[in-house]
């Protein structure tokens, strides 16, 4: 842990054990507290005077100093994010690519914090962004390092101090990096905790001195964090959990590339990620063709340690993802839906040895399926047939949730058409994939799925600031 500029430690230590062979230990973690929640709070507030008033042409350049930083520790970093969390390599080079890249992002734009200043004969008018103050941000598991720097970027850009609580389920690298990153800044500026979410993430919502709360994670835990936060009336981003829909219009291109698009949107972290396609909508007129290319190129998913460069597809993270997704195959099963189990382990793999499973394509189930309208979180996909636009856009929308989507067709008027009716804070055309966010856009959730967004230039910068207004009408 990082508090004040300094290494933290606890008494009590947690050993981290590698998904893919639950007999090895990736290393050990210190369980913090809440006594360290609130020393890790008091360090950022001690260290907010002094950055907020530090020029934001000066704060942009050390969030370019603190994405250097991540750059050169990825390589050492992040095998240590794969034997923690279990996903493939390359998604954990990833996973770092993201928190240069958000690090960064704001770092050139002091001016979307500029004074709007009004003059005239009869006033003068002044209307401020001013930060904060001390920023929460509590992270998951899924992207840990990428996710933690979405939130450290703007918020320090804008001049708010901030507190990471990183995810038990994987701990290591995220320290590691942002204890680094850390030290691109003055003390207690940028401060990091671990333990586990029910003591150290509730202490930190809790605390009146966090005038901000970041999370990302399921819906039912964000609930619980806006209603600890609203006992101080912090404000509150949350990126929830999703149902996300992709439908295929009757006049989609299914070539190799789109195909490999959709296998990625729906397998890439093993299905671990919150606007994976979870629901696949097909014109009934291209569903067979679909399904069948859809069968062989998921059959082509290699399940294994993602350490190994063979493997296309690592584990589930922790047990209790793994047995809530067999539960989930396991009811759908045994409801007489049509499961097809497709891809193969590595060589040498000890399926029972970790937390595997092979990825599950469920052909046409009934919308009222369990595995059609819960947020699976794993390497299952549910295909369905669709007859007409406006059916299936009412079915997409017949959720509680709306992360993302996404509408596959030639005619890109027509999709963006669609995709306009569809309840998602985002609708991509042709894609599906982390490779589909557009930061320049901004990204949340509607429904259950969220409150706020990100990105998207300054709409994203300014969900950590606050108005401030400085008037004089009395002139003349």
């Amino acid at each position: 842990m990082t508090i004040g500029g300094k290494p933290a430690t606890s008494d009590d230590w947690v050993e981290v054990r590698n998904p893919a062979d639950l007999n090895t230990v990736v290393g050990r973690y210190p369980n913090g507290s809440a006594a360290h929640a609130a020393s890790a709070v008091q360090a950022a507030a001690d260290a907010f005077p002094a950055w907020r008033a530090t020029p934001p042409a000066d704060r942009g350049a050390l969030l370019l100093q603190a994405a250097g930083v991540a750059g050169e520790r990825t390589n050492e970093l992040a095998p240590i994010l794969t034997a923690e969390n279990g996903k493939t390599l390359m998604e954990s080079f990833i996973d770092f690519g993201m928190a240069a890249m958000t690090l960064s992002y704001y770092a050139p734009h002091p001016e979307y914090l500029e004074t709007k200043v009004l003059d005239n004969d009869t006033k003068r008018l002044r209307v401020e962004r001013q930060p904060l103050g001390v920023v929460a941000a509590i992270i998951p598991w899924n992207f840990p390092v990428g996710l933690a720097c979405g939130k450290i970027g703007p918020a320090l850009m804008a001049g708010n101090t901030v507190v990471v609580k990183v995810p038990e389920f994987a701990p290591l690298a995220t320290l590691e990096a942002l204890g680094a990153i850390a030290g691109a800044f003055p003390p207690g500026v940028l401060n990091v905790v671990s333990g586990l979410g029910p003591e150290v993430g509730s202490a930190l919502v809790k605390d009146p001195r966090v005038r901000k709360v970041a999370f990302v994670g399921s819906t039912e835990t964000g609930r619980a964090v806006m209603a600890d936060a609203a006992s101080h009336l912090a404000s509150v981003t949350l990126e929830l959990g999703g149902n996300d829909a992709a439908i295929i219009l009757d006049d989609a291109e299914l070539d190799e590339q789109a195909i490999g698009r959709i296998v990625n949107g729906a397998f890439a972290d093993a299905g671990q990620i919150c606007f994976a396609i979870k629901r696949l909508f097909v014109h009934e007129s291209r569903y067979d063709e679909l399904v069948d290319k859809l069968k062989t190129a998921v059959d082509q998913l290699i399940v294994g340690n993602g350490a190994r460069p063979e493997v296309t597809m690592g584990p589930l993270n922790n047990e209790r993802q793994f047995n809530k997704v067999t539960a989930l195959l396991a009811e759908t099963k045994g409801a007489g839906l049509e499961v097809v189990q497709l891809g193969s382990y590595a060589e040498g793999t000890d399926a029972a040895g970790g937390y595997f499973m092979l990825p599950h394509l469920v052909l046409n189930p009934p919308d009222e399926a369990t595995v059609v309208s819960c947020e699976q979180m794993g390497p299952i996909l549910p295909i369905m047939k669709f007859s007409d636009v406006d059916e299936v856009v009412r079915r997409a929308n017949d959720t509680e949730y709306g992360l993302s989507s996404s509408v596959w067709s030639r005619d890109i008027d027509k999709a963006f058409a669609v995709g306009s009716r569809i309840e998602a804070g985002c609708t991509w055309v042709n894609s599906h994939n982390l490779s589909s966010v557009d930061v320049d856009g901004p990204f949340g959730g509607y429904k259950q799925s969220g409150v706020g967004q990100e990105f998207g230039g300054e709409h994203g910068i300014l969900q950590y600031t606050q108005y401030k207004t400085i008037t004089d009408n009395c002139l003349g």
